[in-house]
């Protein structure tokens, strides 16, 4: 009876194993199969530097800043407004050109020149440009902060996708180092050493090294996907990675202090000094309010003329001929008999055309002046702006006290968080240590027929354990480290 249980558990011992063996084959053979692009940090972090979408964003950002820099300087050039005008007019109007009432349809036209310049508004103008070209700086210091984050990002990932690959290799190890025990002792138990039973837990144990292989290469396919889509890169590209050799970083976190490493930073990273630029902004923005107090003083000048349908034709007196004479009256004597006579000479008025460009070249004016525009009252506008301006000035100051209390934070979080790294991994390689022992013991009293195959098993699937959790504090610990470094002003590498 109970060799046929035995032979039942082994049947599904092994159908389990077969089956994550075609599980792994399914998710992994196809990469296997095809040739892939290995990248390195420096690679991966130059690469999303240039495609990621929210630096791209950034950079508009940043053009547009640059226009409203180059308007504010166009700001102090002259306008030029040109206005033409073409109407008709019916019943009782005024002739544009003489100035005398008509009572008829007339068309007229009208074209002026404009034009003005601003000589003094309380340097307003000066104080916008110098605002801001403080704005460009500023928005490109953001954008700087924004490629640090995101290249911190890109080596956290990176260094995720080394952690499983080499969990997903210690899983690969651990089956290979169960099956030689599992080949080892199945020709002791056809030797009659040691019961069959023995092979059933290290069948299964074969088979949970399989499990463990399977969920390290998922893990593996997750942390790539991660890192491809933070870098924003082609789903049909293949994808890898180049392993970097990473030597224990013990020694120097000895050396670092939080509070040097944030005195390094606070003068290096861009964060800093954009806030303190907001400030320089913000400031600049009173100046502008200000200015509004201030009277305005501009030149002004123009130019039109104008033309009308009325006026087509006009006296030309080149043209006037005498026709005859007209008597206007005469000279009489004391008895009323004429003795002379009063006469005026009727004359035909010559007229000659009046067109389009003679009418505007007779109406041609333009003028010439200065405008002194003085605020008296504006229902408090200027006020509110100064008000509006100094609560931005102060939201300024704090929001810089409070980045620079956040890379504070940060720093010493790292500092913190990578003491307690090296710990951990100080102590799981003593841990991993003792149970490697322990398991090279455990295989010599397995094959000596003084322990079973379930003590085995556990002190296996313990050491399995333990040097997973190796590799997360040992990677944890580089992290940390070279965060720490960055902010010291070196260059993200391994």
């Amino acid at each position: 009876m109970k060799d046929m249980q035995c032979k039942k558990g082994k049947k599904l011992v092994l159908l389990t194993s077969f089956f994550f063996s075609v599980c792994f084959f399914l998710l992994s053979g196809q990469t296997i199969a095809q040739n892939t692009t290995e990248w390195s940090l420096d690679s991966c972090i130059s690469y999303a530097l240039r495609q990621n979408i929210q630096l791209k964003i950034s950079e508009l950002g940043i053009e547009n800043s640059e226009l409203a820099l180059k308007q504010s300087k166009d700001n102090r050039l002259p306008n030029a407004n040109a206005s033409i005008s073409h109407n008709y007019n019916w019943g009782r109007s005024i002739d544009p050109f003489s100035n005398s009432f008509v009572n008829q349809r007339i068309q007229t036209n009208n074209l002026s020149l404009n034009s003005s310049v601003t000589l003094f508004n309380g340097f307003s103008l000066k104080n916008t440009i110098e605002q801001n070209q403080l704005q460009v700086e500023a928005d490109k210091l953001n954008y700087g902060q924004s490629q640090n984050d995101l290249m911190l990002n890109i080596a956290s990932n990176y260094l995720q996708v080394v952690l499983n690959k080499e969990i997903a290799a210690n899983a690969r190890r651990q089956k290979t180092s169960t099956q030689a025990q599992y080949d080892r002792t199945a020709q002791l138990v056809e030797a009659g050493v040691l019961p069959r039973a023995n092979l059933y837990d290290l069948e299964a144990q074969l088979a949970a090294d399989q499990q463990q292989i399977i969920l390290g290469e998922n893990n593996l396919m997750l942390a790539k996907l991660q890192l491809r889509q933070l870098m924003q890169l082609s789903p049909t590209e293949e994808f890898d990675i180049v392993t970097p050799q990473v030597d224990d970083p013990s020694a120097v976190l000895d050396s670092k202090n939080p509070y040097q490493i944030y005195q390094i930073a606070e003068t290096t990273q861009p964060n800093i000094k954009g806030a303190d630029i907001s400030i320089e902004v913000a400031k600049k923005g009173i100046d502008i309010a200000e200015a509004g107090r201030i009277p305005t003083l501009s030149l002004i000048g123009g130019a039109g003329s104008n033309y009308t349908s009325n006026q087509k034709t006009r006296f030309d007196p080149t043209q006037s001929t005498i026709i005859g004479v007209d008597t206007l009256g005469y000279i009489a004597n004391d008895t009323g008999i004429p003795t002379d006579y009063v006469v005026r000479p009727n004359v035909a008025l010559g007229t000659e055309k009046f067109g389009f460009f003679n009418q505007l070249n007779e109406s041609f004016r333009y003028n010439l002046g200065l405008n002194l525009q003085i605020p008296i009252f504006n229902r408090f506008q200027v006020d509110n702006n100064i008000q509006r301006a100094q609560i931005q000035t102060q939201n300024a100051q704090l929001n810089s006290q409070l980045v620079r209390t956040q890379l504070y934070q940060t720093i010493e979080q790292a500092y913190i968080s990578a003491r307690a790294a090296k710990a951990s991994f100080e102590a799981s390689q003593q841990r991993v240590k003792a149970l490697e022992e322990t398991v090279r013991v455990m295989e010599k009293r397995l094959e000596a027929g003084a322990a079973n195959s379930t003590e085995y098993t556990v002190v296996k699937n313990n050491l399995s354990v333990a040097q997973a959790d190796l590799l997360r504090a040992k990677y944890e610990f580089i992290f940390r480290i070279k965060v720490l470094e960055f902010y010291e002003g070196e260059e993200l590498k391994f």
